[in-house]
C-alpha cells in the first residue's frame, strides 16, 4: 500500500471530515445533562489544526507529513481531550519513523506508539476512557497483525472492529458512564477519526456534511471593522428616546419617521412609545415626537465618531502589545481563563496581565494560551485556567515557553480568584516556589458550584432528572435540581455551606437580570444571617449562577 502526500492529506481530511459530521453526537455523550458537552468541539478544532499545518506544509515524505500533524495538533490542542488527541498524533509520528512497507504488524507498532505517548502524558490516566480505547485498539491490532498480514486493508477494518468492541465496554470500566447510559466521548471521537482514516484508506473518503463555522475572536472582528470605511455610514445618528403620551396611534408616528432614515423601530403601549432611528436628522425626529407628548431617555451616538474610536481603540491595543514586548520586565505576571465579561473584569482587577475568552464550550487552545504567556511582560508566569477541560492545555503551554510558567490547577472561576487574592505583590518575595505554594492553598480552601440547566432527562444516584429542569452541581456532583431557579440555588448554597463558612460570593451569568440576582441576594441574607453574602455580574454563558463558599 502506497501512502503519498495527496492520499496522507485524503485520510486525514477524511478523519476530519467524519469527526466534524458527529461531532455534536460526541457533544451529547456528557456523563451529566449539563448544556456544555465540548469534548467533540474541541477534538474537532485540535484536528482541524493539524490538517492545516499538513495542508501548508512543503515537506512530502510521510515522517514529515506526521510530523506536521503532531505539530498542528499540538497547537490548536483544546480541553483535555484535545490534548490527548494531541499526543495521540505526537506518538503515531514517532511510530512512523520506523516504518518501511505498511506492514500490518508495522501499523500496529505505529498504534501501539500512539497509546503510549497518551499513557504518558497523563499523570492519573483513567481507564474507560479514550485512553482505554486507543490502548486495547492496539493490543487487538498487535494480536492480529500476524494472521492477516497478506491483507492490509482487512487488517485495518478489523483493527477498527476491535476499537469499536473497546469503546462499546467503556461503561463496564466507568460506573458515572454506565450510569448515564453513555460510552465515553473522548473515545468515541478516537474511533471517528479512526474510522474516517480506514474509510479513506479503503476508497471511501468521508465529504464534510456541511461547513463548520468557527466563531472568530473578538480582536479580530474588532480589526475587520477597519476595512469598512466610515463615508458608508448612510444615516449618522443612532437616535433614542421615550414618549410619554395618550396618543395611540403609533403607526402614523412610525410612517412619519420613515423617511427620516433608518433602522427604525416605534413601539408603544401602557402610555410609551419607544422610539429608535438611525437619521441624519435627529433634532427633526424629536420634533415629531415633542408633538405627541413628552420625552424622556434620549440618547444620541454620532456613529461615525464611534467607528472611528473603536478603530483607534484597537491600534492603540496593538501599540500596547508591542510595547509591552519590549518593556522592561518584571517578576511576575498572570494569566488567566475567563468566560465572562464580569468575571474578566474580576480578574484584571485582581491584577492578572492577561485574561483569555473561553471555558466551557470554547477551551482556548495552546497555542492561545502562549500567545498570553509570551504577551505578559514577566520573567514569571503564572496560568489560571480556571477549568478543569483546560489544564492540561495550560500545562503542555507551560513546557513550551522559555519563560518559568507555573500552573495553578484551578478548576473554577472563584478558585482562581482565591488564589489571586493570596497574592501580595508588596509582601511578595523572590521565592516563587513559596508564591506558588500560598495560591494553591488558598484555591484549596474554597468550596465552588454553579447552576444550570438540564440538556435532556436522565437519573443521577436515584434522582430523576428532567430536560430543562435547574440542576445545582456542588463542585462536579449533582446534587439538587427543581423548577424554580431561585430555590434550586438555595438549596444548593445549604448544601456547599460548611461549619466555619465566613462568606458566600455569587457570579450572576448573562441570564439573569440585575434584579433577580438582588432578589436572591436578599434570601441568602435572611437565611444565613451571619454569613456574608456578595453578589457580582459575571456575564458568563450557559450558568446561570457560579457559587463559591470561604
Amino acid at each position: 500500500m502506497k501512502v503519498d502526500k495527496n492520499k496522507y492529506l485524503e485520510v486525514l481530511q477524511s478523519s476530519v471530515n467524519n469527526l466534524l459530521n458527529h461531532k455534536e453526537e460526541v457533544n451529547a455523550l456528557n456523563v451529566f445533562p449539563v448544556p456544555d458537552g465540548d469534548t467533540g468541539t474541541n477534538m474537532s478544532l485540535t484536528i482541524k489544526s493539524a490538517l492545516k499545518e499538513v495542508q501548508k506544509s512543503e515537506e512530502t515524505d510521510l515522517v514529515s507529513l506526521s510530523k506536521a500533524t503532531a505539530r498542528g495538533s499540538l497547537m490548536g490542542a483544546r480541553g483535555n481531550s484535545g490534548v490527548i488527541l494531541s499526543q495521540y498524533f505526537r506518538g503515531f509520528s514517532n511510530g512512523i519513523e520506523n516504518l518501511r512497507d505498511f506492514t500490518t504488524e508495522e501499523i500496529a507498532h505505529v498504534l501501539a506508539q500512539a497509546s503510549k505517548t497518551t499513557y504518558n502524558a497523563v499523570m492519573k490516566p483513567t481507564e474507560g476512557t479514550i485512553l482505554t480505547v486507543g490502548r486495547e485498539t492496539a493490543e487487538y491490532a498487535n494480536r492480529i497483525c500476524k494472521k492477516e498480514s497478506k491483507d492490509v486493508l482487512k487488517f485495518l477494518q478489523d483493527v477498527l472492529e476491535g476499537g469499536n468492541k473497546s469503546l462499546n465496554n467503556t461503561p463496564n470500566l466507568l460506573p458515572v458512564l454506565k450510569e448515564a447510559n453513555v460510552v465515553d466521548a473522548g473515545g468515541q471521537g478516537l474511533i471517528y477519526i479512526l474510522e474516517g482514516a480506514v474509510l479513506a484508506l479503503t476508497g471511501h473518503p468521508v465529504s464534510a456534511q456541511e461547513e463548520e463555522k468557527i466563531e472568530t475572536p473578538d480582536k479580530e472582528v474588532a480589526r475587520s471593522r477597519g476595512k469598512l470605511s466610515t463615508d458608508e455610514i448612510k444615516h449618522g445618528y443612532c437616535t433614542e428616546f421615550m414618549i410619554e403620551t395618550d396618543h395611540g396611534d403609533v403607526d402614523s408616528f412610525r410612517n412619519k419617521l420613515q423617511p427620516l432614515g433608518d433602522c427604525l423601530l416605534v413601539v408603544g403601549g401602557d402610555g410609551l412609545i419607544k422610539t429608535h432611528i438611525h437619521t441624519n436628522h435627529p433634532g427633526k425626529a424629536l420634533e415629531y415626537a415633542v408633538e405627541l407628548g413628552q420625552l424622556k431617555d434620549i440618547k444620541i451616538d454620532n456613529m461615525r465618531f464611534q467607528h472611528e474610536e473603536i478603530l483607534l481603540k484597537d491600534e492603540l491595543e496593538e501599540m500596547r502589545e508591542k510595547e509591552a514586548k519590549t518593556e522592561e520586565l518584571k517578576e511576575i505576571g498572570f494569566v488567566a481563563v475567563s468566560m465572562g465579561e464580569g468575571l474578566s473584569d474580576v480578574f484584571k482587577e485582581v491584577q492578572v496581565d492577561q485574561v483569555i475568552y473561553g471555558g466551557q464550550t470554547m477551551n482556548p487552545s495552546t497555542e492561545d494560551i502562549v500567545k498570553a504567556i509570551d504577551s505578559v511582560p514577566a520573567k514569571v508566569v503564572f496560568i489560571l485556567p480556571n477549568n478543569s477541560n483546560i489544564i492540561m492545555a495550560a500545562q503542555q503551554a507551560a513546557e513550551m515557553s522559555d519563560k518559568d510558567v507555573r500552573v495553578i490547577a484551578s478548576k473554577t472561576v472563584p478558585e482562581g480568584v482565591a488564589a489571586m487574592l493570596a497574592y501580595n505583590e508588596e509582601e511578595a518575595s523572590d521565592d516563587v516556589d513559596r508564591i506558588q505554594e500560598a495560591m494553591e492553598g488558598a484555591k484549596d480552601e474554597i468550596s465552588s458550584g454553579s447552576v444550570t440547566y438540564a440538556v435532556r432527562d436522565t437519573t443521577i444516584k436515584n434522582k430523576e432528572i428532567k430536560k430543562g429542569d435547574f440542576i445545582g452541581l456542588n463542585g462536579k456532583e449533582i446534587t439538587v435540581s427543581g423548577k424554580d431557579l431561585e430555590q434550586t440555588t438555595l438549596n444548593l448554597v445549604k448544601e456547599m455551606c460548611f461549619e466555619d463558612a465566613y462568606m458566600i460570593t455569587i457570579y450572576y451569568g448573562e441570564d439573569v437580570n440585575q434584579e433577580d440576582a438582588g432578589k436572591l441576594q436578599e434570601k441568602l441574607e435572611e437565611e444565613f444571617e451571619e454569613l456574608d453574602v456578595d453578589i457580582i455580574y459575571g456575564g458568563q454563558p450557559l450558568y446561570y449562577y457560579l457559587v463559591s463558599i470561604e
